[in-house]
Formats: C-alpha cells, structure tokens, sequence
C-alpha cells in the first residue's frame, strides 16, 4: 500500500459516519444531485438517461449513491473504495433498496478488473481527488472498452489556489499557493492527501492515455446554494468555480 492511500483509508474510514448521513438521503431518490452544492442531474447531464445493458464503474464510490443511481437507470454496476466503513454504509443501504450494484473493496490505482469491462465510468471526487491520477486515469482506460465514457468531478484549480489553511474562513480572493506545485496537498497531519492538477496537465494526461476530451464544465454556485462543508463559500462561488468535470470517450 502506497503512503498515500494509506493516509486517505486512515482518513475515511473515521469520516464514513459523518458522510452517511447525505448518502441516506442520496440513496431514497433516484433524481441525481451533485458535488458541493446539490446541482441537479438535468442541469449537468452527467448521466446516461438510459444504461439497459451497460455495464458501469464507480470509482472511489464511498457510499455509493453514484452506483445506486446509475442501476436505477439499467445499469449493471460495480462501485469500488479503499475504505471498509464507507463500504459498510454502501452495503447496507444496499440491503435496503437492492439496487443489485457489486461492491468491492480496492484502490483506483489497482483496479482489479479485466481490461475493456466497462461502457461507462464515473468518479465524484473519489479516486479524482484522493487517488494519483497518474496511475488511476491509466487504470481506467485499461478496463473501459473502446468508445467507453469516463466522468469525473473535482474541485476546481481556482478554489484549491484561493483557500485559506483555515477550513472556517474557506475560499478568500487572495492566492494562498502555487498553481503550479498543486499535485499532490496534505492540509493538515491529522488529513488525507489530495491530487490536483491544472488543466493543461490534465489535457495531456488523457490524451496519453487515449480519452478524447468531450466536455469540461466549470461549476458556479447556484444562486440560492447552500452546503454542509465548512470551507464553501457560496458567495465567492458565485463569481468563480468551485468545482470541475470532465467528460472524456475512450478512442
């Protein structure tokens, strides 16, 4: 296990109590909501609205709401985490509403899948934050199939380079750090570790790995936006983005 990981299991395996409350409510609904402020799935389109026959991959699922999503729409399922207390959360919601997802505990940078498995992958935050993309973008090209579609949601650049080290005071219109040396950020010694890229880094690390860029979507906070995360800042999020997807189609 790298040290990384074993930070960032350490690190959810205490907070998968405090997560499961969004997730239970995540769970009862099949209307999709996402990242820090809750926007709708109509507005992003993250999702197929159709996934009959699909087989799909979420990776770092945590409690795996995404994974109970995608199986409402017909989707044969597998959520993967490092973390056996998240894992525990998504199993027994799984219980409750028998989606028929599969869960699976590993790492991102590991999956341990045959090659060209999967139509579709998704990571809301997940391995797109606390996983090296270096290995898990790789991973995840190897198991999607050709013309196979990867999403993934993270914070954005600009909120990582404007945030104060006090969660409480949150995002500042002041540059706290480099945009340039933003890889890899622990925040605190009791915290996990963080991967951030810019978006040129990211641009050629799918390109690398054959993904042909669809879509990137720069997120502001909706005008009434409202979130239980101490370091959001509704009003700063309103002029500049918050969070980021892309959408990339394996060629």
């Amino acid at each position: 296990m790298q040290d990384h990981q074993k930070l960032n299991r350490q690190k959810w395996q205490g907070q998968a109590d405090w997560y499961a409350i969004p997730a239970e409510e995540n769970w009862k609904t099949a209307n999709a909501k996402w990242g820090i402020w809750g926007i709708p799935e109509e507005d992003l389109n993250l999702l197929p609205d159709d996934l009959t026959g699909k087989s799909c991959l979420e990776i770092g699922c945590g409690a795996a709401y995404v994974s109970a999503w995608m199986a409402r729409r017909g989707g044969s399922v597998v959520g993967i985490d490092p973390t056996p207390n998240q894992l525990s959360t998504a199993t027994r919601l799984e219980a409750q509403y028998q989606t028929g997802i599969h869960l699976v505990e590993g790492f991102g940078e590991s999956l341990p899948f045959r090659d060209a498995t999967f139509d579709f992958a998704i990571s809301e935050y997940g391995a797109a934050l606390w996983a090296d993309p270096y290995q898990w973008i790789p991973e995840a090209a190897r198991v999607l199939k050709s013309n196979g579609v990867l999403v993934l949601m993270v914070d954005h650049l600009l909120a990582f380079v404007t945030a104060h080290t006090d969660e409480e005071i949150g995002q500042t219109r002041v540059l706290h750090r480099s945009y340039f040396d933003s890889y890899r950020m622990r925040w605190s010694e009791e915290d996990g570790i963080e991967f951030h890229l810019t978006h040129g880094d990211w641009i050629d690390l799918f390109r690398e790995n054959g993904f042909e860029i669809m879509k990137l979507q720069e997120l502001a906070a909706p005008e009434c936006a409202t979130s239980r995360y101490k370091f959001s800042d509704a009003e700063w999020s309103k002029l500049w983005p918050s969070e980021e997807i892309w959408t990339v189609r394996k060629t």
